[in-house]
């Protein structure tokens, strides 16, 4: 006498259900990651190359460029510093520099962002090589991430940055009520993300240096808004609020004045010092801002030590390439 037909149907969905159970084994704990990588923040470094400005412009003359390669191998690809949660390299770049440049940088990993140029035919600054450097505030256009830590290309690792994400200095912020707005400024934006470090105006520093309340826009982390963006713009319209020897600088230093409504944050002094001495990389600072294949100059000097440094690290990053830019 066989099984009655419900016993029988019973018995044909042990293996549907089994299958069922097994699919779920494994899609589970795969849809988490998947969640998990949609809900992590989306990271970046970035840095700005500007055109040669030397006078006679050749693939051989551009020092910025090729300081942009040795930052770009640090972050990405050298053991000692380069970041070990996939963050992305961010080079910006207007139609004035050559193609040949940016396809090289994109062989050597970084991401290219083609951005306009700004109107700043209004501004005097202190360098002509500066009168484009307010397209550092294209960053805050660049919505498809959630932060970014902006480096001058003249800067230089010796340790990886990817902490600085986690800083306390580069959360979200809420916008403060202490202070009115000018009414001839743009509205500011609910919250905002601004963090550096202060500025270092000698090299005879102590550290950790002492706290300034000025700080200088060769490294900074920030969030992507537009609405952040549009404020800035609407400073270009009051040039008697900010002196633009410096331009970005002076801009972003009015902008987030401490005690004003949205105040800079503090970034930890570790992470980064201008006009570095020997003594600071000993100590553990984690990157410096200076151009360490000069000598300096009397006021300012850059220690041979650290201009060995400096050489060193080009020649390990160009045999690593297999090919360089040209002797400088």
């Amino acid at each position: 006498m066989g099984l009655p037909p419900r016993s029988l149907k019973v018995l044909y969905l042990f293996p549907l259900l089994a299958f069922i159970l097994l699919c779920l084994r494994w899609f589970t704990p795969q849809l988490s990651n998947l969640v998990q990588k949609n809900t992590e923040p989306r990271l970046a470094y970035a840095t700005l190359l500007l055109p040669d400005t030397s006078s006679n412009p050749s693939r051989n003359t551009d020092i910025y460029f090729l300081s942009t390669r040795i930052l770009n191998y640090q972050l990405l690809h050298d053991k000692r510093t380069r970041t070990t949660r996939a963050i992305p390299f961010l080079v910006l770049v207007t139609s004035d520099i050559p193609p040949w440049k940016c396809d090289h940088l994109k062989r050597e990993g970084a991401t290219i962002v083609r951005v306009e140029k700004l109107n700043v035919d209004w501004i005097k600054p202190g360098h002509e090589r500066w009168r484009n450097v307010m397209i550092k505030l294209r960053l805050f256009e660049l919505l498809s991430y959630d932060r970014i830590l902006f480096l001058d290309a003249d800067t230089f690792l010796f340790k990886s940055l990817d902490g600085v994400f986690a800083d306390p200095a580069a959360q979200t912020q809420e916008t403060l009520q202490q202070a009115s707005i000018e009414p001839d400024e743009g509205p500011l934006p609910e919250s905002y993300v601004f963090g550096t470090t202060s500025e270092v105006t000698t090299a005879s520093h102590p550290y950790p240096p002492v706290p300034m309340g000025y700080f200088n826009a060769g490294f900074f982390i920030m969030s992507p808004s537009l609405k952040l963006f549009r404020y800035y713009l609407s400073l270009f319209n009051n040039t008697d609020r900010f002196d633009t020897r410096y331009p970005e600088q002076n801009l972003l230093n009015y902008a987030h004045r401490e005690d004003r409504n949205m105040p800079w944050r503090r970034l930890n002094y570790t992470w980064n010092i201008n006009l570095p001495l020997l003594r600071d990389v000993e100590m553990g600072v984690a990157s410096v801002h200076a151009k360490l294949w000069t000598k300096g100059n009397e006021l300012q000097p850059i220690q041979q030590e650290l201009q060995d440094t400096w050489r060193v690290k080009r020649e390990e990053m160009e045999v690593w390439t297999g090919f360089g830019s040209g002797r400088m």
